[in-house]
């Protein structure tokens, strides 16, 4: 077991700049460094780096620490992982008994013999004159040499027993070269289950080699163009994305994923510079996938081929994202049927360009869909395309988008609005009011007390006038008071300020395409249901209702502030440190009695 003071001494060898600065842009403060955090969002930089003190902490949110806890948040890992994970960073051998399930070490088995495997099967195509045919097949795709280094592709020798015999050779079982995927047994005949193969080795987000998908390259046939090992104790196929270990840090960095359908579109996205690039294996979409998507973002992009099968996934996928609490948008590909083909027809940078301004959300995608597929002259056609249609709106739990996607296609129709609504809620249970669960209190107990109600109710003022959103916006950045509104309001006051630096007036319909693009759009949505029900009460708008509502969210923000201090005094980080930080808690309840 790993002691204390092995752990001691791992946290005192990492450089903090270098551990951190993959994650956030730090600039130098003092005897430290600082940035924009990368857990929440904010304007004013309030992470702080300390080479002396090993330490890298936000004092808005609370998130990060010492290396170890750092490593933990920003890649959600557990202690044990983010230890090791630390160690390798810090090349330093640790013996770290974390032994506790039986299975752990057959599972470092199967990591060591598809590590040999894959060793083998890169050797093999670098190094041989059959992979040298296999290499002009991958130029041929795009792929040059960096790039088949980077993504450790391979090709399985065409000897049917070349794996099969170094395995034995390193004194492998052949139980365990079976139950792990890499050979078949017929007979007792063992031979290799990957022959002749490009090889694409799949991997966890640690990095460790959990299988492999082999693809034929060349005219093969009766033969499956691509093959998957077989599920095993650490390759379960509808719970593994391909390239989510390189992925990660930029799904965590942009709080987005690009899901594609095959791994030369992950491999031509990543490339291009759209990093935060995965793909489930060749199956359709699982909710185990979706639930480990789930673990380190919410938004997704789906960039599926743009042919009929791609389209129906895109719709299932989509739907099964957002049923799941996501915020969805997708990417079609109009002048080739997927990203590995575009990139080979225009290039990285052509690619990226059109997938950054291409980018719609789910319910759009919907809609360009089901009104193309119309025939005007087929009554089927036309019932067919509304009720798909029908479909996939009332997946949003929103009256506005209800009420402007069925304005949108009464118009396409050239029919009444009346007519269109009559059959959306015909014989169906739809809310037509959004409910919210708040308790029932009279309108003085709400705007005493309801910090929601002036988080969002600022809003109302901000859209007023542009002098008056910038006036409250200087109040909000005094002091780091934007923590009172939360993540997702502060998103949101962030993207009606920047709005606001290209336009004098505030347009509805302009500002909801902005927030489409910045993937804010279901967020907003969701938002002005909630106000739905403050409008009900009749308040009226003033300067003095304005003071409260930011008064409110002031409270709000100096209570957060008190919490994140004292969870960094339990965090037991150095004694100095922790003095400071109940000096500070201390001053600021002061201020707050006072105020109060």
């Amino acid at each position: 077991m790993v002691t204390k003071e092995e752990i001691e001494k791992l946290i005192n060898s990492t450089d903090m700049f270098a551990l951190v600065s993959p994650y956030v842009k730090l600039i130098k403060s003092g005897s430290g460094y600082k940035g924009i955090c990368p857990f929440h969002s904010e304007k004013t930089p309030s992470f702080s780096v300390s080479q002396e003190k090993h330490l890298a902490h936000c004092f808005s949110c609370g998130k990060g620490g010492n290396p170890i806890q750092f490593l933990m948040d920003i890649k959600h890992l557990n202690f044990i992982e983010a230890v090791k994970e630390l160690a390798k960073i810090n090349h330093m051998d640790l013996q770290i008994d974390d032994v506790k399930d039986p299975k752990s070490q057959e599972k470092e088995k199967y990591y060591a013999l598809n590590d040999l495997a894959n060793k083998l099967f890169t050797r093999n195509l670098l190094s041989t004159n059959e992979g040298q045919k296999a290499i002009k097949y991958l130029n041929e795709r795009g792929l040059d040499i960096e790039a088949i280094k980077e993504f450790s592709l391979g090709l399985a020798p065409r000897d049917g027993k070349m794996l099969y015999n170094l395995l034995k050779e390193s004194n492998y079982l052949e139980l365990d070269m079976v139950s792990c995927g890499l050979v078949k047994n017929n007979d007792n005949n063992y031979y290799d289950f990957f022959t002749n193969r490009i090889m694409f080795p799949i991997k966890d987000i640690r990095g460790n080699i959990i299988g492999f998908s082999g693809r034929t390259y060349k005219d093969a046939l009766n033969q499956a163009k691509y093959m998957n090992t077989y599920e095993s104790l650490v390759f379960k196929k509808n719970l593994v994305l391909y390239n989510l270990d390189l992925a990660i840090d930029f799904i965590t960095l942009n709080d987005r994923i690009i899901l594609h359908e095959g791994y030369m579109d992950v491999i031509a996205s990543y490339r291009s510079g759209l990093k935060e690039v995965v793909c489930s294996m060749g199956t359709s979409l699982t909710s185990g996938q979706i639930n480990l998507i789930g673990k380190y973002t919410k938004n997704v992009i789906i960039c599926y081929d743009s042919d009929n099968a791609g389209i129906k996934a895109s719709f299932r996928a989509g739907e099964l994202f957002l049923k799941s609490g996501f915020n969805v948008n997708l990417v079609k590909l109009d002048k080739t049927k997927d990203s590995d083909e575009y990139v080979k027809k225009y290039g990285l940078e052509a690619y990226k360009s059109y997938f950054l301004s291409h980018i719609i959300s789910f319910i759009d995608y919907v809609y360009n869909e089901v009104t193309t597929s119309i025939n005007n002259n087929d009554i089927s056609s036309i019932e067919n395309a509304k009720n798909n249609l029908f479909k996939y709106l009332k997946l949003y739990k929103s009256n506005l988008i209800w009420e402007k996607y069925l304005t949108d296609f009464a118009k396409f129709l050239n029919i009444s609005l009346d007519s269109i609504k009559a059959d959306f809620y015909k014989n169906d249970k739809i809310e037509t009011n959004i409910v919210v669960n708040y308790p029932k209190e009279d309108k003085k107990e709400i705007k005493e007390n309801n910090f929601k109600y002036a988080a969002i109710r600022i809003f109302d003022y901000a859209k007023s006038s542009k002098i008056k959103a910038l006036e409250i916006d200087n109040y909000l950045e005094k002091d780091n008071r934007f923590i009172g509104l939360g993540p997702i309001l502060g998103q949101l006051w962030q993207a009606i300020i920047s709005f606001y630096q290209d336009n004098f007036y505030f347009d509805e319909e302009k500002f909801v395409l902005y927030l489409q693009e910045k993937n804010l759009y279901n967020d907003y949505y969701h938002m002005i249901s909630l106000n739905e029900f403050y409008a009900k009460l009749n308040l009226p708008y003033s300067d003095s209702d304005l003071n409260e509502c930011l008064e409110s969210i002031n409270k709000e923000a100096r209570n957060i502030k008190l919490n994140n201090i004292q969870q960094s005094i339990n965090m037991k980080i150095d004694e100095k440190l922790a003095k400071e930080l109940t000096i500070k808690k201390f001053k600021l309840r002061q201020k707050c009695e006072k105020n109060n």
